[in-house]
């Protein structure tokens, strides 16, 4: 599995989240990735997989997962916010996965870094924009998940 350092690629802030999500995996559809969709029904094994959000920016999401993921497998999330009822549905790529550090006890945990192309179909990229009253870089994928939060606060601080 490759490794991407990222702390050198971060472009934007990012925002702590602690989010529950499940993701599935959205297959090719050529003839090997339809052999390994058989294969994962034939073994029984859920094509849903879950994971709790660690941090949020512009376009990108991180989060932690006991599933190992490949750079360029596309996923669909669905998010589901904390202390309340709405669940938001993105469409990204995985950009990085890497083991956990410190790794935790028992089963195997990865971080996985993914760019989100779409949140609630809306089309990210077509919503960054930098908001001159709070001084920040903001999305459509931003507002639905951290709502005013966040800029209230960069505000502050």
């Amino acid at each position: 599995m490759e490794q991407h350092a990222v702390t050198n690629q971060r472009r934007h802030k990012r925002y702590e989240t602690d989010a529950r999500l499940e993701f599935r995996i959205q297959y090719d559809f050529k003839a090997e990735v339809d052999f390994k969709i058989d294969e994962e029904v034939m073994e029984g094994r859920e094509h849903q997989y879950n994971g709790f959000s660690r941090d949020i920016s512009v376009h990108g999401l991180s989060f932690e997962t006991p599933k190992t993921l490949e750079p360029g497998e596309l996923l669909w999330i669905d998010m589901h916010l904390p202390k309340s009822r709405e669940v938001i549905f993105m469409q990204g790529e995985v950009c990085w996965c890497q083991p956990a550090n410190p790794p935790p006890e028992g089963k195997p945990v990865f971080q996985v870094g993914v760019e989100i192309a779409k949140v609630n179909g809306v089309d990210v990229e077509q919503t960054i924009y930098f908001d001159k009253a709070y001084g920040v870089v903001w999305s459509e994928l931003l507002e639905k998940v951290l709502g005013t939060f966040a800029r209230i606060n960069r505000k502050k601080s």
